[in-house]
């Protein structure tokens, strides 16, 4: 939220402040661990960021109390300051942005090219009723953020689910093609999954499918790639950079973890997967043509005999 494009939320709060203190500028400010961000400025009359340490704000950040100078220039508090000389304002009041108890997330606060009396008199209210409405926003953002991303959950795996893996596909196809790397795909399907279901009931089919999700989840991959229940009783996962050979390799790891984790069948024997591996090279990667084809490559696994690995174009015969 902080280096981001402008948002009209909070562009209403700044006009608002601006015009209630009869200001210059007003501007509402989000921090991160060394830089204070302006979310919304009235007036392009102050940066767009700067070094916390060199902002005037920080004395309110820091100490989580509303803040108002009559004059930068000739304010005690203010001697010395590095910034101060070379702000063509003096007038100066802030409120921070408490999003909790000794959290303060940013400021919001005015400004005015001339100063005031050392005796005028000043009402913090209307300013940090503002910055409430701010905090209030953020949470807002923040929750929505929090749904969003849980409908693109598995809720029964916790891995992504059909949703969150074509929004995962479309970012990494166009990222791919614009980076001209290769993109993979792993269809992962549990072999004989109606057995499990008609012979144990769904709850254990359930069992088996998060059993799988955590056995998928805990293979090593790379930032970037994505993992999620494709439906049913398959799974998927996709690899951007990796080539066909990367990908099988892949494969055989997750196949090999599997096989570790020893899920027990009803007949006696530990759950196998059937996958099918597919890649495309930079430059040339239709999202859906590539899981059709490792949907082929999957189909061709479990028609070989099922727990096994077939890349797309490599004969059914790894085992």
């Amino acid at each position: 939220m902080m280096d981001s494009p402008g948002d009209e939320r909070f562009d209403r709060l700044t006009w608002l402040a601006q015009h209630l203190y009869e200001a210059d500028v007003a501007f509402l400010s989000f921090i991160d661990e060394h830089r204070q961000w302006m979310k919304s400025l009235s007036a392009p009359l102050v940066g767009t960021s700067i070094d916390r340490k060199l902002s005037v704000c920080q004395h309110i950040i820091s100490t989580g109390a509303p803040l108002m100078s009559p004059d930068l220039k000739t304010d005690p508090r203010f001697t010395g300051h590095p910034v101060v000389p070379q702000i063509p304002l003096r007038f100066y009041a802030g409120v921070p942005l408490i999003a909790a108890p000794d959290l303060a997330i940013g400021s919001l606060c005015v400004m005015r090219r001339a100063p005031a009396g050392a005796d005028e008199p000043f009402d913090f209210s209307p300013l940090e009723a503002l910055a409430a409405i701010a905090v209030d926003a953020v949470a807002l953002a923040q929750r929505n953020e929090e749904l969003a991303a849980e409908t693109r959950i598995d809720a029964l795996t916790g891995l992504a689910n059909r949703r969150g893996f074509d929004d995962a596909l479309l970012r990494a196809a166009s990222d791919c093609n614009r980076r001209s790397e290769p993109l993979s795909a792993l269809l992962i399907d549990i072999d004989r999954f109606k057995t499990i279901n008609d012979q144990l009931g769904h709850l254990a089919g359930d069992m088996v499918l998060r059993r799988v999700g955590e056995a998928l989840a805990g293979v090593a991959l790379r930032k970037g790639d994505t993992v999620a229940r494709f439906g049913g009783e398959e799974f998927v996962m996709l690899l951007p950079g990796s080539d066909l050979t990367g990908a099988m390799e892949v494969a055989a790891r997750v196949r090999g973890r599997l096989i570790a984790a020893g899920i027990p069948r009803p007949e006696s024997a530990i759950v196998t997967v059937s996958i099918g591996v597919a890649a495309q090279p930079g430059n040339a990667i239709d999202g859906l043509d590539l899981i059709a084809r490792a949907d082929a490559a999957l189909y061709a696994a479990k028609r070989a005999g099922r727990d096994r690995i077939v890349g797309d174009g490599i004969e059914a015969t790894t085992n």
